[in-house]
């Protein structure tokens, strides 16, 4: 690489500091112990949190430790939430976990051998701890308190700056002093001359390429190459840099400030370090003796394993090359004789690149596409049954859980081809895995769905709502959002005694992109909750998707047109869906 390049790729991969007021970014970072943790993680009557920078051998961070930890455990309940970070080169996680052994620290300790959140944040000494408000912003930093100088110490703090702080910030109060200088070792700076990194392929990115890439990039998946192999990685490396450090790979579009999902894809800062460094230092490969095992996947044609009944579309389909083409709507009969359970779904087009997304509905015997579609329960989503769209994986459920497929079922398939260049075709397949267990909840669909609006021509920020009354105790399980080209944003709230609860925030919609949002914890719903929808649109020049800002823009199922929809998993106990699907 030139050293253009690299001045280029260092100023794009920066880490921003925090200004003032401004909220600090949202981190993940591994501890000590191999977890994960967000900054932005929902804790529930979080109200403040502690960031407490810490080092094993620093004499004031060890004499500080045990008072951390107290402090913990005396605040947790008053909303308050500590995590430690360790950003020193020679701390290894073993020698982090024994020092939080031994000062009796319960909270998560988080190393930082990048130092990417140590820069964010100009730290300097390992005894800085930064008290950040609801919305995550600095509203003090410094010392715990006044008890340890280097080469002195009192008896007992004269001024516990950190309590004073935190007492002040939940009483409404102003904080002062709300800066003071922090004692402690000074932080051990890496070598930044990116060009020397020690960093190489086999050692180093193919374990993170393996973990979070190769699931899409190898041969066969939708990534369009395979980060597999070495050399094809590293003639890839400014890109991968470029798309992991501005956080459009691995693709994941909800807010981690609301909510935590089963099947985040994120990169800690350490891991995005790793890979700008390696760019930035010639992609050098090293020594296949220090790579990983490469990755293990289903083998045959289904990554859910051995299905128990594959279905397909009765003829090919053919795709023209170019042009708009009008959904098709094909009827697929697997000839079910008794009711069967189902665990897992997995829908695979044979021309992946000319086919948008698949939709299969449930069809009750003797009704027309027509009828189903346009019936009541299939406004409220109960017969949609799967789907296969941008971004999206198989439907895999855990134990216990299933759909149900009553006897005679027939599947509706939606198909949305959209050309890209050369005639093709397309014969899609679903398979299914059935339970080998009765199952003891079913998992149901639902949606929350408006259908009658209208965005204004240059409307750059319409909004479009809808809501969804719970009749009965449920769980909500997952939900995915769905707009077309001109989607901006969405929002899914939980409504409840005249208060709002954030479930999930997109604050940037990608339509190439249609992610399910698995609830880490299913959401607890009851009779008289209501889930609303808040779909925002840009219909202005300034979206670069938008095929055109002089219309008007209703509901319809072509991408030119627009659908405002969160499709909607739920959870009940057998006999209670039984029930609700009679009614």
């Amino acid at each position: 690489m030139t050293a253009t390049a690299l001045a280029l790729l260092a100023a794009m991969t920066a880490p921003a500091m925090v200004g003032p007021d401004e909220p600090l970014a949202d981190f993940l970072l591994e501890a000590a112990d191999g977890s994960r943790h967000s900054l932005y993680a929902e804790q529930p009557g979080r109200a403040l949190t502690v960031l407490a920078f810490t080092g094993v051998e620093c004499p004031i961070t060890r004499k500080l430790a045990p008072r951390l930890g107290r402090l913990e455990r005396e605040w947790r309940g008053r909303g308050v939430r500590f995590l430690g970070i360790d950003p020193n080169l020679q701390d290894d996680a073993d020698e982090v976990a024994q020092f939080a052994r031994d000062a009796q620290i319960d909270f998560p300790i988080l190393l930082d051998p990048q130092q990417r959140v140590t820069d964010r944040l100009e730290v300097e000494r390992t005894t800085e701890v930064f008290l950040l408000d609801g919305d995550f912003r600095v509203i003090y930093r410094g010392a715990v308190d006044d008890q340890y100088s280097v080469g002195a110490s009192r008896p007992a703090p004269l001024n516990d700056f950190l309590i004073a702080a935190m007492e002040a910030a939940l009483a409404g109060e102003t904080i002062d002093p709300d800066r003071t200088e922090a004692p402690g070792c000074l932080v051990g700076r890496l070598n930044r001359k990116d060009a020397d990194a020690d960093v190489t392929f086999h050692r180093d990115v193919a374990p993170i390429l393996f973990r979070h890439c190769a699931e899409c990039h190898r041969p066969g998946q939708a990534g369009p190459m395979s980060l597999l192999d070495a050399e094809t990685a590293a003639g890839f490396a400014p890109m991968i840099a470029e798309v992991t450090g501005s956080g459009r790979m691995p693709p994941w579009h909800a807010s981690a400030r609301f909510g935590h999902f089963l099947n985040e894809r994120r990169l800690t800062e350490t891991e995005t370090r790793l890979l700008e460094l390696w760019a930035a230092s010639g992609a050098k490969l090293g020594d296949p003796a220090d790579a990983p095992p490469a990755p293990t996947f289903p083998s045959g044609d289904w990554s859910i394993g051995t299905p128990d009944l594959v279905v397909e579309l009765p003829e090919p389909q053919p795709i023209p090359a170019t042009g708009v083409v009008p959904y098709r709507y094909v009827i697929v009969d697997p000839q079910l004789d008794a009711e069967r359970f189902v665990d897992a779904i997995e829908i695979a087009p044979t021309a992946p690149s000319a086919t948008h997304h698949v939709m299969v509905f449930l069809l009750e015997p003797g009704q027309s596409p027509q009828q189903a579609l346009q019936s009541p329960a299939s406004l409220e989503g109960r017969n949609h049954f799967a789907q296969h769209v941008p971004g999206g994986r198989p439907l895999v459920l855990a134990e216990g859980r299933a759909r149900r497929l009553a006897a005679g079922s027939r599947f509706l398939f939606q198909l949305h081809y959209t050309p890209d260049g050369k005639e093709a075709s397309d014969r899609t397949r679903m398979a299914l895995r059935f339970t080998r267990a009765a199952p003891t909840h079913e998992v149901v669909a639902r949606t929350v769905m408006n259908m009658s609006f209208v965005i204004p021509p240059h409307a750059d920020a319409a909004t479009v709502e809808a809501s969804s009354a719970i009749v009965a105790p449920t769980r909500l399980l997952s939900a995915m959002p769905h707009m077309h080209l001109r989607g901006k944003s969405f929002r899914l709230l939980l409504e409840r005694g005249g208060e709002s609860r954030l479930l999930l925030d997109v604050p940037r919609f990608d339509f190439e992109w249609q992610h399910t949002y698995e609830f880490a914890q299913p959401i607890e719903l009851q009779a008289g909750d209501a889930l609303r929808m808040v779909a925002v649109f840009d219909n202005s020049s300034a979206n670069p998707a938008n095929p055109d800002p002089a219309k008007s823009v209703r509901f319809g199922e072509q991408t030119f047109e627009e659908m405002a929809v969160a499709y909607l998993h739920l959870e009940l106990p057998i006999a209670a869906a039984k029930a609700a699907s009679a009614r």
